[in-house]
């Protein structure tokens, strides 16, 4: 069995210091070394783009640690950005001559989906660009990272992530127009409203169900209507089943936001997912259960279907 050598949060944190300092991000001497090609994430985090660089270490040890720091330093090109940001830490890594396991802070969490894959895509990829790196393991706090369903992800390859017409760009994005209920102004009726999102199912392997819900959350633009649902309200789970869409927020979802009532805040998301063609009901639940009901008005067990006598 081959012997894994871990560094430590402290020592990883250091090196990585080391690093900024001797190489310069790729500034200086750009055109020395051995060249690889790391993946960041455009400004709009919807898309990959490759950018070259030269690693000056031979050791492939120090060649991640290269890659890793390059990962997390803001790219010359003002159109792209980090792809460890938003106070995404890396704890620590190992190598066992194929394969790296990288673990990240528990931030990594809060990404938003599109972004999660991109990210993810963005480490598999650049890492793997090192010669004797073919695997990469991603874990959160020590603990195997697993996608919107739950399920682990498991070591990935960079062919797990595929271009679209061209070598250089990743992209994530496909179109589509969601029909969303959000409140009016005196919070008590909805407002319909069509909204262009971007998804592409077969690269996020993220559900219909669950980015109409995201969106939700993430409110209307400015002027077009008003939220009804807490900003601050996580996703716990989303399926389908016979027509069903079984949804599970945590505690948060309970809290109001502004004036809106709950039936605005219920057939918000029963009505923007009844537009799509596989749900015909709702069940909601907060932290998976369904004991209680929701703001003493609405029992969670019940099936909603969809009501638009809200919609002005």
């Amino acid at each position: 069995m081959k012997r894994i050598k871990r560094h430590k949060t402290a020592l990883f944190v250091a090196v990585v210091c080391l690093m900024i300092g001797v190489f310069g991000c790729g500034k200086e001497n750009r055109d020395e070394g051995t060249p690889i090609d790391i993946s960041y994430l455009n400004k709009n985090e919807t898309k990959l783009v490759k950018e070259t660089h030269y690693l000056k270490s031979t050791d492939t040890r120090e060649k991640i640690v290269e890659v890793l720091t390059l990962l997390c330093t803001v790219p010359e090109n003002r159109e792209l950005k980090a792809t460890l940001t938003s106070g995404i830490n890396i704890i620590n890594y190992s190598f066992d001559g194929e394969q790296i396991t990288v673990s990240l802070g528990e931030r990594y969490k809060e990404l938003s989906t599109t972004t999660e894959v991109l990210t993810r895509a963005a480490l598999v990829r650049s890492l793997t660009a090192i010669p004797d790196v073919k695997y990469v393991m991603l874990t959160i706090n020590g603990e195997p990272a697993v996608d919107v369903n739950g399920n682990t992800i498991g070591i990935m390859t960079a062919d797990m992530f595929v271009d679209n017409a061209g070598t250089q760009q990743l992209d994530a994005v496909g179109t589509v127009t969601l029909q969303l209920y959000f409140a009016n102004e005196t919070g008590d009726g909805l407002v319909a409203i069509s909204k262009d999102v971007e998804h592409n199912a077969d690269v996020s392997n993220v559900p219909m169900e669950r980015v109409v819900i995201e969106q939700l959350i993430a409110g209307p633009s400015e002027g077009e209507a008003y939220p009804t649902i807490n900003p601050s309200t996580k996703i716990s789970s989303v399926t389908v089943r016979d027509g069903i869409c079984y949804i599970s927020f945590d505690s948060t979802f309970i809290t109001a936001v502004n004036n809106v009532t709950s039936d605005v805040t219920i057939y918000s998301i029963v009505n923007s997912l009844a537009e799509l063609s596989n749900i015909n009901k709702v069940q909601i639940s907060i932290d998976g259960s369904t004991e209680g009901k929701f703001r003493d008005k609405y029992d969670l067990t019940t099936f909603f279907e969809r009501n638009l006598s809200l919609v002005q």
